[in-house]
Formats: C-alpha cells, structure tokens, sequence
C-alpha cells in the first residue's frame, strides 16, 4: 500500500508566465528541481508530476520521474492532484506546488508528521515567520493562526492586525485524501474568489488546517524576473541589490495630488514635513534620491532644494527614457534603483527598476503592480514610510513585476 504520495501539479500555460515549469533554473526546468527536492523527503513513498502538457512529461520522465498526464480543462492545480491521485491507494496526498523550485524536502515530511501526530487535523500546510514590513505585496499570503496552530484565516494583506512578525504561508498542502476529495468536491467560495486563495474553501467545508513552523526558503516563482531572484539564492546570494536610488514622482507621491492656481505665474503644491524628513534620511545614509516628474514648478524646485535633491527631471513627456538617462548619468543600475508612483504614467518606469512602490492611494492598476504596496498615502507619509522600509533594509526579495506581463494578477 502506497500510504504517502506527493503530486506535483505542472501547467503549461500560466498566464503570468507561459511554460514556466520549463522555466530553466541555472540550467535545470524548475519542475526537474521540485522533483528532486521531493524525492529527498523520508515520508512520501511516491511522487508524481501531473501535467497537460507532453513536453513538461518529457522533461520529467528525461530526469528519471513518473509523469500522469491530466485533463487540461482542470480548474486549479489542487484537481490536478485529485485526478492523479484519486485512482491510487493512498492516506495522505502531498500538492507541491511546482513553482517553489528551493523547497527542501525536509518541510513534506514536517507536514506528514504533523498528520501523524494530530488525528483531528485534516490538512498540514508550512508556514515560516516575516517581517511584516517583507508581506505587503498582494503576492505574500498570511496565516491568523491559534496557539495550538490552527488555521484561521488566510489572505494576501498582512493578517492578523499589529503581528509582527508574521506567519507568511508556503503554498504546499498535506492532505488526508478524504479531505483532499472533499474539497475538489465542492464549489469555489466567495471569500476564495475574493482573496484568489483556494484554501479558505477548505475552511469553510469546516475543514481543520494546520499551519505548520518550518524553516525553509520562502521564494516562489510567479513571474520570469523572480527566476534571477532563485539563482542568486542558489549561488548563496541571500539578498538583492542594496537600493542606491530612490526615484519619486511628485503628485499623488511628495503632494497629496492636488494642484491650487493662486493666479497665473505659478501652482500652489503642499508637501508632508514626515516625507522630508524621510528624504533627507535616505540623503544622508548615501542613497541618492531624485525626482521624476510630468509637471514643473517653482514650488518643486524650491522644494528640491531645501531637501536636498540635486536630481530633479521636471517636464518630463517619456518617463521612462528620463529614468533610463537618469540611471546612466549617476551610474547606478536600474536593478538598483526604486521608484514610487501612484498611476498609469508610471507604469512603464515602474517596471524597469528593481523595486516599485506605490502609496495605499494609487490607483488600482499601478498598486497591483508594486512589489511594495505602502499604507500611507501619497504626500501623507508615503515617502517616509518607503524611506523606513529602505533604511532598515525590509525590502522585499523578488522584483518589481515586469509590463510585459498582461496577465499579471490573475490567478495562473
């Protein structure tokens, strides 16, 4: 009897990034790697790849694995676990997600024992402690859990309220197979489509999930750039580039976005003293800040000065042809470089540098976008609060998502 297995769901045709199982991983396809990682755990007696895809077998069966291949109709990747799994005998079925190429094995066989030793659990999912300042990207799910380690609640905004650090969740599920076909069973949840997390179905089927400590790395792959983000993990490059450069824009960022006309000479702009003072911070700790903006006035300029800013592209029509000046006139690579914008204008520049980050008030398209989506408003403590996270070195690790990515947001 087969007690343990492991399935790894493979889709070709991610919609945030096409053949990403494929996806070379310093010379290996990611999927390869997950396999290897999970045939390093104890537990699991048999692991699977299943995908709608034959190349994705192909490469699975070149590397010595079991490829099943599934009906590419399948919903989500947890029916693609079912109907691999659902004709095998077993207890307990592992979905690992393909797209977590660092996982050890170690951490399925923590979820495994978890099982084990608590017969009232029907899931064991691992979890590892974060700074709350690293979970602000919608792409970093949290965990409210209990004492006893019971899941209450799962969502892309840091949960619960005032934690720090915390619980950030790993998206591999050990399941009771009774559970397992409970949960394909039944219909997606308004909460599940609210949040795109497919876990909180299995909550509301009343469910018992338990979100499991481990320590592991904590580094998936959504997108093509988090791929560079794997390998300088791989090399032991623990950290990104140090940001070198901050690049603001003015309204909606260093104002509050409004503009009053006192007569025809100039504009009236309002600036948050709390951002000055996270300027010249960022000045005086040696990281260069300038601005980068549409509209030019006497109010910016005097601003500038009295901050500091030496950098100040005003009047600018093509950002980011400004930005990419910009970056070869200080010398600082844009891998280096943060920009903070707040709508449609600062897309394209976003998208270029290492680190985006966007005010709680931008507007949606652009705060979907940033790899650090803040809780100040623009021109009401947004600058300050990036000058903190930037200071204190709680960046996230992955980069800023890429334009050419039009499917960015949706669920692969």
């Amino acid at each position: 009897m087969t007690d343990v297995i492991a399935v790894i769901p493979a889709r070709f045709g991610s919609t945030r990034f096409p053949g990403k199982p494929l996806a070379p991983i310093a010379g290996v396809p990611m999927v390869v790697r997950v396999l290897h990682n999970v045939q390093q755990a104890v537990t699991v007696a048999r692991t699977l790849v299943a995908t709608d895809d034959e190349r994705i077998a192909a490469a699975v069966r070149a590397a010595g694995g079991e490829a099943v291949m599934t009906d590419p109709g399948l919903p989500s990747g947890t029916d693609r676990v079912w109907a691999a799994a659902s004709s095998l005998d077993a207890s307990i079925v592992v979905n690992v997600q393909g797209d977590e190429p660092l996982l050890p094995g170690g951490v399925l066989d923590a979820l495994v024992q978890q099982l084990e030793a608590d017969p009232e659990a029907d899931i064991a999912t691992p979890v590892v402690a974060c700074p709350r300042a690293r979970a602000l990207s919608p792409d970093i799910v949290t965990v409210a859990r209990d004492e006893a380690g019971r899941a209450w609640y799962f969502s892309r905004s840091p949960i619960p309220w005032g934690a720090d650090p915390v619980w950030r969740h790993v998206g591999v599920y050990a399941f009771r197979a009774e559970a397992l076909r409970r949960f394909v069973g039944a219909p997606p949840t308004a909460l599940e489509q609210v949040e795109r997390l497919e876990q909180l179905r299995a909550l509301s089927l009343g469910l018992r999930i338990v979100a499991t400590p481990v320590d592991a790395p904590c580094l998936a792959v959504d997108r093509p750039e988090d791929v560079l983000a794997v390998e300088r993990r791989l090399l032991g490059q623990t950290e990104p580039p140090a940001v070198r450069l901050v690049v603001l824009d003015v309204d909606g960022v260093l104002t509050d976005g409004r503009i009053v006309y006192p007569g025809e000479a100039d504009q009236v702009l309002s600036f948050d003293v709390k951002d000055g003072y996270g300027v010249v911070a960022l000045i005086r700790a040696g990281v260069k800040v300038a601005i980068l903006s549409a509209r030019d006035s006497k109010a910016l300029r005097r601003r500038a000065q009295e901050l500091g800013i030496v950098e100040v592209r005003a009047g600018v029509e093509d950002k980011a042809a400004a930005l990419a000046r910009l970056s070869e006139d200080l010398g600082i690579p844009l891998d280096q470089a943060c920009y903070l914008g707040d709508d449609e204008p600062d897309l394209v520049a976003m998208g270029m540098v290492g680190v985006s980050a966007a005010p709680a008030d931008a507007v949606a398209s652009v705060r979907a976008r940033a790899a650090i989506p803040l809780q100040a408003n623009g021109g009401r403590g947004a600058v300050r609060e990036l000058a903190e996270l930037i200071l204190s070195q709680q960046l996230p690790v992955a980069r800023s998502p890429q334009l050419h990515d039009p499917g960015y947001g949706a669920p692969s």
